[in-house]
């Protein structure tokens, strides 16, 4: 199926690398929590910060997990 990408400029807010690389493993969590991602009123997984959706529902939110789990030998430990 084809699909549609949208353009647009949002202002974000989100921390750099040198400061997550520094976070406790707690901290990270509240970011994850109360900044990165969120579940809006319609049910659809977004980007709290650019506002852009990931999931839709419970089987692309699978998929995106696998995906994740896919990259993460390519990160450091």
């Amino acid at each position: 199926m084809a699909y549609q990408k949208h353009k647009r400029t949002v202002v974000v807010e989100a921390v750099d690398i040198v400061t997550m690389s520094g976070m406790s493993l707690d901290d990270y969590g509240g970011y994850l929590a109360d900044g990165l991602l969120e579940v809006d009123h319609r049910g659809v997984l977004r980007s709290a910060p650019a506002g852009y959706p990931l999931a839709t529902n419970k089987k692309q939110l699978r998929i995106l997990i696998d995906h994740l789990r896919a990259l993460e030998p390519d990160l450091p430990d």
